[in-house]
């Protein structure tokens, strides 16, 4: 698993996912996923498109990075995930918690006020 962040306009930082989500994969991203998402950090993207599974370990990651930046009032969607994984996102119920962008425009406009 990898993970690499860039800066976009406006404050927005995109997080770029890349490999499986499953224990070892998420072992190998767990701290420096929590240090990109967190404080000052408001509007957060993770690009999902190069994950081709997710297992619930994937999922927890998720949710544990998103809820500290909901606390502080800030965004956090998911763009792009292939679908096999939207689908166990939309199964498990994370996509009425975490909002599930088809495309970096639709992101931005969900993160940015």
């Amino acid at each position: 698993m990898n993970i690499n962040d860039e800066q976009l306009n406006g404050g927005v930082v995109k997080i770029n996912l890349s490999g499986r989500m499953d224990i070892e994969g998420v072992s190998k991203i767990d701290t420096k996923f929590a240090d990109m998402t967190a404080e000052p950090r408001m509007s957060i993207i993770v690009d999902m498109s190069g994950v081709p599974y997710m297992s619930s370990i994937g999922i927890r990651a998720l949710l544990m990075n998103a809820k500290p930046v909901s606390r502080r009032g800030g965004k956090f969607v998911l763009l792009s995930p292939q679908p096999d994984v939207k689908m166990v996102l939309e199964m498990s119920g994370i996509s009425q918690l975490i909002s599930i962008c088809s495309n970096l425009d639709e992101a931005l406009a969900k993160v940015t006020p």
